[in-house]
């Protein structure tokens, strides 16, 4: 490039901005691999938003990198050799990791970070090295064509540009926020295929300003979707099931689901849960080394009704894709009672994954504000409610979700209160998760008593579990409640499921969440399909015990062996564990798990 040595920044901001404009250009067509088979924009919102949040994500994907590495030395040294000498090298970089990152996704469902780069193979890095070598001349290029069109004598209206970049990302961004509020799937459908890319949302305060109905808005968008066909047309960026279900109801049994709320595995006993144990000795099969397939509400409940890896969450919330199981219950005309102590739209989204094709669903307890205490009683008094009001000639499906053992939250004259351990971490804390657990184990007992009262005991499977374990520091400082680790006390759960003409027993095979949906569409709802059509576990009586798992939170997931737990971060970094959860220092690397996890994240997207 032919220019000055030494030049004034205010020039080398100009060329900074068009730089970075220009390589957005570069990286939007490379982004098209991302998009992969989608069918684009259903609806002219739909087309705006993709046109407005393609150009401001591009964008600020191409000048974030330059502005946080190549601005400093704008301001420290003013040297167009070193300014542009680093731009280039930057962007190179970008677009061959880009380039190896949409080759990944669109292969594997994965993005690239250190662990998913032990496991590519020489070729993959000389594919890297290729493109960086191309991209270090074509960027080149790039950049003197910038430094031409910036030094030219015209105005080049790169204020005008940057505006209208601007307002392309408040408009998209606002888009997305109502789009989620207002379950309107063909926009969010479209914004989880971009890389990283969060849209923002703004639910809690559309709803508390009025400015959202979100009941109405969901029975709206309900009621389209059903119009159309659930399938149709932007869910058919996901194969689920890999084949149509072959079902006919092997027996006329109701189906009861019972959840404490961050319930783990030791807090099954004689102290804490008397009546839920007792029960179980007389009536349950009780799987021992049972794990949630997440360490947090959302991605453990995911994992129960879908039977599928955390990776799959966002593709089947965007389009709002109902699970398997509740859409075979309902096709066999099950009656829905479906009853929760928090709030099914936040955090969980219960509204539009599991339940998305549940229509006058309550989303929200019918005193939200209350003490989580006093709204498990109410949600027990609705649910006696409706069993006193259900049509006995129907089988039914309940759910009832408790809350107050996550809030720690119990009645303040509540005569089973724990005390404190003098010396234990988080001692009072943990007393108060256990009186809170004891709590919610009469509220079950009743629940149980009353079905064996209506004469129903015997008609109906029972299953009794958690979304997630919970934690007080017994894994160190930085461990505690949930969705903080990975560690046994926020991932294994209690799981009793009592079966009419089936006797109490005891499974010590390692099973998950991951099994329910198989051995409940076999089982009760008399589906002839292989588990793997549908779901990444197995019949839970018949489960050989699984070798690996993939447990997922709000940002990050894990892979599960029986001697080890490899934990992923946001930043491209992971460790190793053992199951007392210290890291290891020389881990063993097991590239067939995680090529068999890459497998697994790929198999129901098209």
């Amino acid at each position: 490039m032919n220019v000055p040595e030494v030049v004034s920044r205010k020039l080398l901001w100009r060329w900074l901005g068009w730089f970075a404009v220009m390589n957005a250009l570069v990286l939007g067509v490379i982004s098209l691999r991302y998009l992969g088979g989608y069918p684009g924009g259903e609806t002219l919102l739909a087309w705006v938003y993709l046109l407005t949040i393609y150009i401001s994500h591009h964008s600020w994907l191409a000048l974030l990198p330059m502005l946080l590495l190549v601005s400093p030395l704008i301001v420290l040294l003013p040297r167009n050799r070193i300014v542009f000498g680093a731009g280039v090298l930057l962007m190179a970089a970008l677009i061959a990791l880009i380039m190896l990152d949409s080759l990944l996704w669109s292969q594997g469902r994965f993005h690239i970070n250190l662990l998913t780069a032990k496991i590519l193979g020489i070729r993959s890095w000389i594919f890297v090295g290729v493109m960086f070598l191309i991209g270090l001349f074509f960027e080149s290029m790039l950049a003197s064509g910038a430094w031409k069109w910036v030094s030219g004598s015209r105005r080049r209206h790169g204020a005008t540009l940057g505006l209208f970049i601007g307002l392309c990302f408040v408009m998209a961004q606002g888009i997305y926020a109502w789009s989620d509020a207002s379950y309107y799937t063909p926009v969010t459908g479209l914004a989880q295929q971009l890389p990283v890319h969060r849209g923002f949302t703004a639910k809690k305060f559309l709803v508390r300003n009025g400015l959202i109905d979100i009941r109405q808005s969901r029975e709206r968008q309900l009621a389209v979707r059903l119009a159309r066909g659930m399938d149709k047309p932007i869910a058919q960026s996901l194969v689920y099931p890999l084949k149509v279900l072959e079902c006919s109801q092997a027996e006329p049994l109701n189906l009861l689901v019972i959840m404490l709320d961050a319930w783990r595995f030791d807090m099954l006993n004689a102290e804490a849960t008397p009546n839920i144990l007792q029960w179980a000795k007389l009536h349950s099969a009780r799987f021992t080394q049972h794990f949630s397939g997440g360490n947090s509400s959302r991605m453990g409940i995911f994992s129960f009704f879908y039977g599928l890896p955390p990776g799959y969450f966002r593709s089947f919330e965007a389009v709002q894709r109902p699970a398997l199981l509740v859409d075979e219950l309902q096709r066999q005309n099950f009656q829905l009672g479906l009853f929760t102590s928090a709030d099914m739209y936040r955090p969980v989204t219960l509204d539009r994954t599991a339940f998305a094709s549940v229509p006058d669903l309550r989303i929200t307890p019918q005193n939200p504000s209350a003490p989580a205490w006093r709204r498990d009683l109410d949600m027990l008094d609705e649910w006696f409610n409706w069993m006193d009001r259900h049509d006995q000639t129907r089988p039914f499906f309940g759910f009832l979700f408790f809350d107050a053992s996550n809030a720690r939250s119990f009645p303040p004259d509540y005569p089973g209160q724990f005390e404190a351990v003098p010396g234990k971490p988080k001692a009072e804390a943990f007393a108060a998760y256990q009186t809170s657990i004891h709590f919610d184990d009469s509220l079950v007992a009743r629940v149980l008593t009353d079905l064996r009262d209506r004469g129903e005991e015997d008609r109906t499977v029972v299953l009794i579990t958690s979304d997630h374990g919970e934690e007080f520091m017994e894994s160190g400082p930085g461990f505690k409640i949930h969705g903080s680790g990975y560690s046994r006390y926020q991932l294994q759960v209690p799981m009793l499921l009592a079966w009419p003409g089936k006797g109490a027993q005891t499974v010590i095979q390692r099973t998950s969440h991951y099994d329910v949906a198989p051995t409940l569409l076999g089982r009760l709802l008399g589906c002839s399909n292989d588990a793997a059509d549908f779901s990444s576990g197995a019949d839970l009586f018949e489960h050989p015990g699984w070798e690996w798992l993939i447990a997922g939170s709000y940002y990050n997931y894990a892979v599960l062996e029986p001697d080890q737990v490899t934990v992923t971060f946001p930043n491209g970094l992971y460790e190793v564990r053992d199951w007392q959860y210290r890291v290891v220092d020389k881990p063993e690397f097991r590239g067939d798990v995680l090529q068999a996890v890459m497998r697994e994240n790929r198999r129901f997207h098209r």
